[in-house]
């Protein structure tokens, strides 16, 4: 019998055997010539906020606490201080340098967490994690009843979510079908329905009103991650529950803020005694420290940015819809959205026409990320495109040109890209 160590061995070799160059994938990720790109689509940053001042103030502060030397119309070292002294600080030592579960009533987080849940999300209360992955991982594990618990979870949905649910009944719900979910309620009954509000990996927006219409009537509980979505939709950037009216009809809200909000953290919303009851079962909470100060005071400074960033959502729409409008109008098999939606993927079909697809945006000086399996299905990679509100009019038009220029040159060297070539698509 082998020993775990050559079982170990023979279970790594067989899965490099199987990756695009045999030595692994994540370097067909990488961009070739990273240095020529000057229009960045490759990342979250929605706003285009991660290098935004205001934001990142506290964090310039702490770097260069004993030699700043900016210069006066710039931000001052002073004005770096005083900003800094605005925020809270623990009464006695640090309030975070244990498990989430021993803060005390009075620290930062509970306070931010407040504001995010009043001022944002329209919800009781928030639970601030350390990622939007543990976010979605410990609600489902905590809502979930082994082996009786029906969970009714979109194709699409984040992994996070998968991995959550995995102790109950799964359920595959067909992408952004409303008539699978309801042919699957009807024959198991109650559950807990499991969506994106904006998938990352397609693009597509969920009919929010709908999926509650169907919540109720099937007796369900509704789990929405909105990591894509919140700081994007709505009124002060709320998210599309908040466009959709329906944020009291959604027991949780969930997402990732490492996206618009640019923080590394991840939330749950939901009622005060629910969300409590799954902080009292996070392993998490109970057994990872707590999100650091500095997190949680750059996630103040972003809710204010972000509640007042009208403006840059209103340049993001018009940019989404007029690429989008562009792929569409070349046959990139891409879908309209019921929303301007900031995230377009282009299907790439096996990984190496994904790299190909990236090195015709690469030669134009634009990033694109590539996506593959287990992030897409076997064979289905694509290059995901994400928009944002920096972008310039001579930007965008660039990137639509590098659109026509591929259509009108590249249309042969990638059959499953457009329109005509779907039917050809690997089974």
């Amino acid at each position: 019998m082998n020993s775990t160590r050559e079982q170990f061995l023979q279970n790594m070799q067989k899965y490099f055997e199987s990756t695009t160059t045999g030595k692994g994938d994540i370097d067909l990720l990488a961009l070739t010539r990273p240095d020529s790109i000057d229009i960045c689509l490759d990342n979250n940053d929605y706003l285009h906020l991660s290098f935004d001042s205001r934001l990142i103030a506290d964090d310039v502060y702490q770097h260069n606490m004993k030699s700043v030397t900016l210069k006066s119309e710039k931000v001052s070292h002073q004005n770096l201080l005083d900003q800094k002294l605005q925020f809270s600080t623990p009464r006695q030592g640090s309030d975070n340098i244990m498990a989430g579960v021993f803060l005390q009533q009075a620290c930062l987080q509970y306070q931010v967490s407040d504001l995010l849940a009043k001022k944002i999300l329209g919800k009781e209360s928030v639970y601030l994690a350390q990622s939007g992955y543990v976010a979605n991982y410990d609600l489902l594990q905590a809502l979930v009843i082994p082996t009786k618990t029906h969970i009714y979870i979109d194709t699409g949905a984040h992994k996070s979510l998968w991995e959550g649910a995995s102790r109950g009944i799964i359920h595959k719900i067909k992408h952004n079908s409303l008539d699978d979910l309801e042919q699957n309620l009807r024959r198991f009954g109650s559950g807990i329905i499991v969506v994106d509000s904006l998938y990352s990996g397609k693009g597509s927006i969920v009919d929010l009103v709908e999926l509650c219409n169907l919540k109720e009537q099937y007796n369900c509980m509704l789990v929405v991650d909105e990591s894509h979505s919140i700081g994007l939709y709505g009124l002060h950037g709320r998210g599309l529950a908040s466009l959709r009216n329906v944020s009291d009809r959604i027991d949780f809200i969930t997402g990732s803020l490492a996206k618009a909000y640019c923080v590394r953290a991840g939330f749950i919303a939901g009622r005060n005694q629910e969300i409590l009851y799954v902080r009292e079962k996070s392993p998490a909470a109970i057994f990872s420290s707590a999100l650091m100060n500095w997190d949680i005071q750059r996630l103040q400074r972003a809710i204010s940015i972000i509640y007042n960033a009208d403006k840059e959502r209103q340049r993001l729409m018009h940019i989404a819809t007029t690429v989008r409008h562009a792929a569409v109008t070349l046959q990139f098999d891409v879908k309209q959205t019921p929303l301007p939606s900031p995230i377009l993927c282009l299907n790439a079909g096996p990984n190496l026409f994904a790299k190909k697809l990236q090195s015709y945006f690469e030669n134009a000086g634009i990033s694109g990320a590539i996506f593959i399996p287990p992030a897409t299905p076997l064979y289905r990679s694509m290059l995901r495109l994400t928009l944002h509100a920096g972008l310039s009019d001579e930007d965008v038009s660039r990137i639509i040109n590098t659109l026509k220029f591929i259509a009108q040159h590249h249309r042969s060297d990638l059959p499953y890209t457009f329109l005509k070539r779907s039917a050809t698509l690997l089974n």
